[in-house]
C-alpha cells in the first residue's frame, strides 16, 4: 500500500505542479497582454522562465516552508494525506480555470492537508491535532492578510503617483506604465517560482520520506528534484490559463493602463518580498486580483463588477472548507486500508 500511494503521490505530485503553472499564468501576463506590454506568446514564454529562476532562488529558501507546522507524519497515513490534498487541489484548480476564477492553489492546498488530517484524527491514525496556534499565524493569517495588504497599497499609491505624473504627456504615461507592466509582470512571475517552488519541493520531499526513503533535502535540495519541479512549472505556465486572464483584465473591473502598472507593481513587490526577504506564505492569485481591485477603484466613475467580484471573494472564502472537506472524506474512504 505505501508504494502504491507513494507513486501516485509522485505522479500527482507532478500533475499538481504542471496545473498550477497553468492555472496561475494569467495572474503576471494578464494586464501586461491587455494593455500590451507584452504580446501572449512572448509574455508565456518569458513568465516561464522567470518562474524556472524563481523555483532555483528557492532552493536556497527551502529553511522556511510555505506550508511550515503543518504536522504531516512520515509514514502510510502522512502519504496518504498527501494523496487525497493533490487530488482535491488538483480538481479545485482545474474547477476554479473553468469558471474563470482567481483561486489560490496555495490556500487549495492548505485545506486539502488539514482536512485529510483532520480525517485521520477522527479515526485515530494520527494523535496531533493539526489546527494549532502556530499554524494559523503561520499559514492562514498571512494568506488572509496579504489580499488586504495589496489593495490598500494599490488604492494608496494612485493618488500621489498620478500626482507625480500630472505634467506628462498622455503617450509617455502610458510608455512608462507598460514598461512598469512588464517588470512588475517579472516580479510576479519570479515571486510565484520561488513560493510554488519551494512549495512544491517540499510535497515531493515528504513523500519520499513517508516511503521511508533518503531526504532529498539533506545537506540542499537534491538538484534532480529541483529540475523536475522547474519543468513542471514552466512547462505548465506555456499553455497560460486565459480564462482567468479575462477575469483578472476585463471582467472584474475596468482600469487603465496606469492603474494596473501600478496593481502590477505593488503585488509584484509584495510577491518577491515575501518569497525572498520576509519568507510568509502568500497568494499569487489574491494578491495580483486584490492590487487590481484596489488600484482600479481609485477611480472617479463606477468601474467594478459586483457580481463577479462577489464569485471571486466566494471562491475565496470557500476554498478552505471545499477542499478540507473533500480531503477529508478521501481520507476516510482509504482508511480501512490504512
Amino acid at each position: 500500500m505505501l508504494t502504491t500511494l507513494t507513486v501516485l503521490g509522485v505522479v500527482l505530485a507532478v500533475v499538481h505542479t504542471f496545473v498550477n503553472g497553468f492555472h496561475d499564468a494569467p495572474n503576471a501576463l494578464a494586464l501586461p497582454v491587455r494593455f500590451r506590454a507584452l504580446t501572449p506568446r512572448v509574455g508565456l514564454v518569458f513568465t516561464a522562465l522567470v518562474n524556472v529562476a524563481g523555483v532555483w532562488a528557492a532552493g536556497y529558501l527551502l529553511a522556511d516552508w510555505v506550508i511550515r507546522g503543518v504536522p504531516v507524519p512520515h509514514d502510510v497515513v502522512g502519504s496518504a494525506t498527501i494523496v487525497c490534498a493533490l487530488l482535491t487541489t488538483v480538481g479545485w484548480n482545474v474547477l476554479t480555470w473553468w469558471w474563470g476564477m482567481p483561486s489560490s492553489s496555495t490556500t487549495a492546498l492548505a485545506g486539502g492537508l488539514f482536512g485529510a488530517l483532520l480525517g485521520a484524527r477522527a479515526v485515530d491514525l494520527v494523535a496531533e491535532n493539526p489546527l494549532t496556534t502556530s499554524v494559523f499565524y503561520q499559514l492562514v493569517v498571512p494568506l488572509a492578510l496579504a489580499p488586504l495588504a495589496a489593495y490598500t497599497a494599490a488604492w494608496a499609491l494612485v493618488i500621489p503617483l498620478l500626482h507625480l505624473l500630472r505634467h506628462s504627456e498622455p503617450d509617455a504615461t502610458t510608455f512608462r506604465s507598460r514598461l512598469a507592466l512588464a517588470i512588475g509582470a517579472s516580479a510576479v512571475a519570479f515571486g510565484h517560482g520561488v513560493h510554488h517552488g519551494r512549495r512544491a519541493t517540499w510535497v515531493f520531499a515528504t513523500l519520499l520520506l513517508c516511503a521511508g526513503l533518503q531526504d532529498p533535502l539533506a545537506g540542499g535540495p537534491a538538484p534532480w528534484l529541483l529540475l523536475v519541479v522547474a519543468a513542471g512549472l514552466g512547462s505548465g505556465t506555456l499553455f497560460g490559463a486565459w480564462r482567468i486572464a479575462y477575469t483578472l483584465s476585463s471582467r472584474m473591473i475596468t482600469i487603465d493602463p496606469f492603474r494596473g502598472a501600478v496593481a502590477q507593481g505593488v503585488a509584484g513587490a509584495l510577491l518577491f518580498l515575501g518569497g525572498t526577504l520576509i519568507p510568509v506564505p502568500m497568494s499569487t492569485s489574491q494578491t495580483t486580483a486584490a492590487a487590481i481591485l484596489g488600484a482600479g477603484r481609485q477611480q472617479r466613475f463606477h468601474t467594478v463588477n459586483a457580481g463577479v467580484v462577489r464569485r471571486v471573494l466566494l471562491v475565496w472564502a470557500l476554498t478552505i472548507p471545499v477542499c478540507g472537506m473533500v480531503s477529508g472524506t478521501l481520507l476516510l474512504a482509504l482508511s480501512p486500508l490504512l
